[in-house]
């Protein structure tokens, strides 16, 4: 019996979406993120997380957050339809399973924020799996464009996935300097290298240059500096990372340390359970918002796509 199997045995039944396609040569990926609460106890004991660690305000952050933004320099054009063939959301999309199961992460998601605890700032969301090819990408921007929906909050994508970057090409966009580029010359302001969109709310930051230290980059202390102003600048911003995998790159870990709340996606058929386990026991059991179950379809099933959520901070 798989990991996902028993999980599943925990939460009972769990209605879910019809099939769909996520995208050319290959199966959909909408997630279901309902909390469910009393699978968390049996998790956290079967891998024996350690507790979340509160990262401060240094100084620099300070005189950083005091400065004036100008605001994202530039604004790019989504390609709408290039999201469509991918099956993926827009904002003048009519109502879709799509939609709804994102809508139902979201929930979970910003109900985090609202109820925040001690530690790294809820707002810092990081979206990875255990391995590549899993629909990590594809659940980022989903989320990305369901939340930039709201009312009440605006989001920032940052492409963190710097050895292999994606955002720009799936969004349909083109985009030159980023998050290495800000981390590598601190004489460039975050503003000078942000994306506003034409979706109202959603701006990106890109990965930016490829560097050989990357690794080390995200683990300095300019990164600390970076996510606190990325958390706290904005009161109503949701900041979206689309990660590396777990187990393929050291980034993954060493961001994951950072974040307030961390989505796991995980491919059906296809991820071992030694495989979910090891990229679990690299992250803090108390700062997963959900555990994705993606591109899950079977005879006779009556949906393409389901999640079990736990983990409800």
């Amino acid at each position: 019996m798989s990991i996902i199997e028993r999980v599943a045995e925990l939460l009972g039944p769990i209605e879910r979406p019809k099939s769909r396609s996520s995208g050319p040569g290959e199966k959909g990926g909408i997630p279901d993120l309902d909390p469910i609460e009393r699978a968390v106890g049996e998790l956290t004991e079967r891998f024996g997380f350690p507790e979340v660690r509160k990262l401060t305000a240094q100084p620099e952050a300070k005189a950083r957050l005091a400065r004036p933004s100008s605001g994202p320099t530039r604004t790019l054009k989504v390609d709408r339809d290039h999201l469509r063939r991918q099956s993926m959301i827009t904002p003048d999309g009519e109502r879709s399973l799509i939609a709804e199961s994102f809508r139902r992460i979201k929930r979970q998601i910003l109900e985090n924020v609202a109820n925040s605890k001690p530690g790294a700032p809820a707002n810092l969301v990081m979206v990875t799996s255990a391995m590549a090819g899993e629909g990590k990408t594809f659940c980022a921007i989903n989320l990305a464009i369901s939340i930039a929906l709201e009312m009440d909050h605006t989001v920032l994508l940052v492409d963190a996935d710097v050895a292999k970057p994606s955002i720009p090409q799936v969004l349909g966009v083109e985009a030159e300097k980023g998050l290495m580029d800000v981390l590598l010359d601190r004489r460039i302001d975050l503003a000078e290298v942000l994306c506003k969109t034409d979706i109202d709310k959603l701006t990106i930051l890109p990965a930016g240059t490829a560097h050989q230290h990357a690794t080390e980059l995200l683990a300095s202390d300019a990164m600390r500096v970076l996510l606190q102003e990325m958390a706290e600048r904005h009161r109503d911003r949701i900041v979206i990372f689309d990660s590396p995998p777990l187990l393929a790159a050291s980034e993954a870990s060493v961001l994951a340390s950072r974040m307030g709340q961390i989505v796991v996606v995980v491919e059906a058929g296809k991820t071992s359970e030694e495989a979910l386990k090891n990229a679990l026991n690299r992250i803090e059991s108390n700062k997963i918002a959900g555990l994705v179950l993606n591109k899950g379809e079977g005879p006779g099933l009556e949906y393409g796509y389901g999640g079990y959520g736990y983990g409800a901070k």
